[in-house]
């Protein structure tokens, strides 16, 4: 038994054995209360989920990986050093002498340990289950290789999330300096830009309910994680009758949408023409705008919490109407500032499609390794 892939160094053969014939310590944490867990402290908290905050106490030193043993992300594997304080909600897991406990947090993480998780109202694991479970492992010697190779990589990952997370924080930062005037460019002549003037938001969206098509576009869907896109690339299986086509609404290009869920995520804005169901808001702008401007200030924090307060309904049946939005004060900058901004932001929002992109190339790159390099 050996991996598609491996150092031209090792040849031997990879062993199945026990979970339990594997780890000096495979054991739930230790019990602590909230009130014992602070912002700030001597030493770190984990629990199955990771870290949770700090205490004043440690209950394991060295190299630890931690496995969640309740709630969804039962069976994610994290790796903790040093002084740290594990919780119950976590299983800590040390190799013995003969294993390397970076590999064997790999291997594990790899096998998906959530699968085999019991109840579905409560997702757990069983300790005793869990060390009955047998994997091929190779010597120590290769584990200790395998594994300081993974640890690099993820290394690098966890620097282009931290890139990532930074980008997203100074575009955030940048927003609300930008809409709420802390910063203010200046035109192409170093000039100053007027005042802000601010309207209704009826003076610069229309409702739109068009429904003069042959049901021949493409049926667009709206979500918060990816805007205005075609149904079909979410994997949405619902199906539409011509009769209900037909009383879908047209979007077109440059037009923003009022969703479902727009009290959580703000209003979103179509780079596409095809049609939506009915329940959607479909907004025209009937003045002069830079899309990209309102593209921005419609999905900025303030706006979204300002939005939230004309909600009617409860639960599932909470909506947005056209005449609460348009009763909301929005900005109405000059065009040329109203472009500056957009473009700025614009900039920043490559950077982040851009390092997402290489996060996910390098994570896909890793998961296909630990296909090929563990058995």
């Amino acid at each position: 038994m050996v991996p598609k892939l491996r150092f031209k160094e090792f040849d031997e053969q990879w062993k199945e054995k026990k979970l339990d014939n594997l780890f000096s310590t495979f054991k739930s944490g230790k019990s602590i209360t909230s009130e014992a867990i602070y912002p700030l402290g001597s030493y770190p908290v984990y629990g199955g989920n990771g870290l949770r905050g700090y205490t004043d106490q440690y209950t394991h030193s060295g190299e630890y990986f931690l496995i969640g043993r309740q709630g969804a992300l039962c069976g994610n594997v994290n790796i903790v050093n040093g002084e740290v304080y594990i919780s119950e909600h976590a299983i800590a897991c040390q190799a013995n002498t003969e294993n390397d406990t970076g590999f064997l947090a790999q291997k594990l993480r790899h096998l998906n340990l959530n699968r085999i998780s019991e109840s579905s109202a409560q997702p757990g694991l069983s300790i005793d289950k869990l060390k009955k479970i047998k994997i091929a492992v190779p010597k120590a010697k290769e584990q200790n290789k395998i594994a300081v190779f993974f640890s690099s990589v993820d290394n690098k990952i966890t620097l282009l999330e931290k890139q990532y997370e930074l980008l997203c924080k100074y575009k955030k930062g940048m927003m609300q300096k930008l809409f709420n005037q802390e910063f203010r460019f200046k035109d192409d002549n170093d000039e100053e830009f007027p005042d802000w003037d601010y309207v209704n938001a009826g003076e610069l969206f229309k409702n739109s309910s068009n429904k003069k098509h042959d049901g021949d576009l493409p049926i667009l869907a709206v979500t918060q994680e990816y805007g205005v896109v075609n149904r079909d690339s979410i994997n949405i299986d619902i199906k539409s009758s011509q009769a209900s086509i037909n009383t879908y609404k047209k979007i077109d290009a440059g037009d923003f949408v009022i969703s479902l869920r727009s009290f959580q995520g703000g209003i979103e804005y179509s780079h596409l023409e095809g049609i939506c169901s009915p329940a959607y808001t479909v907004l025209k702008s009937t003045k002069l705008i830079i899309d990209g401007f309102y593209r921005f200030f419609l999905k900025k924090d303030s706006f979204i919490e300002e939005l939230s307060q004309t909600v009617v309904g409860i639960r599932d049946g909470k909506q947005i109407s056209y005449q609460a939005f348009a009763s909301l004060d929005l900005p109405y900058p000059s065009l040329s500032e109203q472009a500056k901004i957009a473009n700025f932001l614009s900039i920043i929002d490559d950077k982040i499609t851009a390092k997402k992109i290489e996060l996910d190339k390098v994570k896909n790159w890793k998961q296909g390794m630990l296909q090929q390099m563990l058995v």
